[in-house]
């Protein structure tokens, strides 16, 4: 995607995001176990949202170092299976 195409799906969601800050500027009440708080609505969609995707991350970041380790495996197998098929091409052929 060409960087005036990122800039303008950027500005987009941006002006969505405000237009729904203006319409949901209510303060809300949020009982937490410490303290009471008065917060807008549109304040509390964006930290859970963030939230939920820090706790996505955490959840998949065991697969995602499984699959690294994984990689970096198979990547030593093909470098030394490569350097077997380059040694085995310059060997002369005995009869």
């Amino acid at each position: 995607m060409s960087r005036i195409a990122k800039l303008i799906l950027v500005f987009i969601i941006l002006m969505i995001g405000l237009t729904f800050h203006l319409k949901n500027n209510e303060l809300i009440e949020l009982n937490y176990y410490i303290d009471v708080i008065d917060i807008p609505v549109s304040w509390l969609v964006v930290i859970v949202l963030i939230i939920g995707s820090l706790l996505g991350l955490l959840a998949s970041l065991p697969i995602i170092i499984m699959l690294k380790r994984d990689k970096m495996i198979l990547e030593k197998q093909i470098k030394n299976s490569e350097k077997e098929i380059n040694n085995l091409r310059v060997m002369p052929i005995k009869d």
